[in-house]
């Protein structure tokens, strides 16, 4: 198992702040709980599709525990006043198997949405995937995540979207990494 797809890093948001972008690790597992428990109602339904109050820990384990090959993911971190780390954004996806297809999805904790995070995280994860054969990136958004529509539109990757069961499916072409 090699993280090495994807090298950790520092990266400033668009109102100066900065973040260490790096690769998920199992030891991230009580970090996403605290992440999911910052955020809104709102955030927690777009991004799980139900208004759970706390993150089980088997759901935590399988997010936190990755290949990093048919299932990556990269989190955003800051570091809390008494030092330890916080995961503020993550992107993760998950290929199907077999193809060169992947669900992605993407999740910034409510104080950091806005500020540029959701398309670093997007464009860095698809750089990832291409390094491993991922050709499309798929995933399901609900009408009213205006933020997420919003989003993938800006960075031209609403190819094909289609409203299916009160839910968009959206499916892009990851672009070419040069």
């Amino acid at each position: 198992m090699s993280t090495t797809a994807f090298q950790s890093r520092t990266i400033e948001l668009r109102d100066g702040t900065k973040l260490q972008l790096r690769p998920i690790v199992p030891e991230d597992e009580p970090l996403l709980h605290e992440a999911v428990a910052a955020m809104s109602e709102r955030t927690v339904y777009f991004r799980f599709f139900s208004p759970i109050k706390r993150m089980s820990d088997a759901l935590a384990h399988r997010l936190a525990v990755v290949d990093y090959n048919d299932r990556f993911a990269i989190v955003a971190t800051t570091r809390k006043p008494n030092g330890k780390q916080r995961i503020v954004g993550v992107a993760r996806y998950d290929r199907a198997g077999g193809t060169d297809v992947a669900e992605v999805a993407v999740a910034v904790i409510d104080e950091f949405q806005r500020r540029g995070l959701g398309s670093v995280l997007l464009t860095e994860l698809a750089r990832v995937g291409r390094a491993h054969e991922i050709k499309t990136f798929s995933l399901i958004v609900l009408p009213e995540n205006s933020e997420m529509l919003g989003l993938l539109r800006k960075m031209g990757w609403i190819h094909q979207a289609r409203l299916s069961g009160g839910m968009y499916e959206i499916s892009f072409d990851l672009p070419e990494t040069g």
